[in-house]
């Protein structure tokens, strides 16, 4: 499964990386807006057509998509969870700072990099916490976790 998820992450950052960043012209939000509607066309047939899923558009990269999980691929690794602060925002600096393979179930959201106007990586899978033992506080939030410390499984509901 991860193959078939980083096959579209890599036509994704190619497609962003030689297309539309290596033009100086198109480092614009509107070029932006319109590389967002392609990668939405790209993940949706290179991915969810693959696995036989739908969603609707407005969906994908805002919800999580609880049929595809992303596991953590050794016993403990690093993860950035959101800690939402009381004006509104969040940053990835809640004090839980890795996570037990055997204890947490995350939600594929989107793959993420910090600078959208930048050469793109794709190095973080952008997850939601949908169970983290011990940590019943955690559940719900948003978590960053770097691709090589996880793997992409199908579960089929």
């Amino acid at each position: 499964m991860t193959e078939i998820v980083d096959h579209y992450r890599i036509t994704a950052r190619s497609l962003w990386n030689s297309a539309f960043w290596a033009v100086s012209d198109l480092r614009t939000p509107e070029a932006r807006e319109q590389f967002d509607e392609i990668n939405l066309m790209l993940f949706d047939g290179l991915v969810l057509a693959r696995l036989e899923q739908q969603l609707e558009r407005a969906q994908l990269f805002r919800s999580p998509m609880p049929f595809l999980r992303v596991t953590p691929s050794s016993q403990t690794v690093p993860i950035l969870i959101n800690n939402p602060r009381p004006e509104g925002t969040g940053y990835w600096d809640h004090p839980l700072n890795s996570v037990d393979s055997d204890k947490v179930e995350m939600h594929f959201i989107e793959f993420f990099d910090w600078n959208q106007f930048d050469y793109v990586d794709f190095q973080y899978y952008r997850v939601k916490i949908a169970k983290l033992d011990g940590h019943p506080d955690v559940v719900g939030r948003e978590a960053l976790i770097e691709r090589q410390y996880a793997h992409v499984k199908f579960v089929e509901e």
